[in-house]
């Protein structure tokens, strides 16, 4: 988050994706040298509801992580945030997409890894 913030493609400045006012908010929430552990819900809309908020998000420069923000800069990733943005089936497609990423290269037996903490690699 820092680096998106505050030093953008290492040239120092921020990411101009990233709307105006919402990046006014970041900063105040992500100084410089501030707490990297702290939290930020993806959205400040409706962060307790799993629904398709993220798309208007990200459509208007309020997404949160990098990554999402990078599916408005393609045209083919913006066609299909654009489709839910018009009432598509995003919650009829999420949980199809889950169960297939899930079956990408599943580890089973001693060759898979049960994490301790889900944000860590150690």
């Amino acid at each position: 988050m820092t680096t998106r913030l505050y030093n953008f493609n290492g040239k120092n400045v921020s990411d101009p994706s990233i709307n105006p006012k919402f990046l006014e908010e970041l900063k105040a929430k992500c100084p410089m040298n501030g707490d990297a552990n702290l939290r930020i819900p993806l959205d400040n809309v409706s962060s307790q509801t799993f629904d398709g908020r993220i798309f208007r998000n990200i459509r208007a420069g309020f997404a949160v992580i990098a990554s999402d923000a990078r599916l408005y800069d393609d045209n083919i990733t913006k066609r299909i945030v654009d489709s839910y943005l018009g009432g598509s089936s995003f919650l009829q497609d999420f949980p199809k997409a889950m169960v297939k990423m899930g079956q990408i290269g599943v580890k089973t037996g001693l060759m898979g890894e049960i994490r301790r903490k889900c944000n860590s690699f150690n």
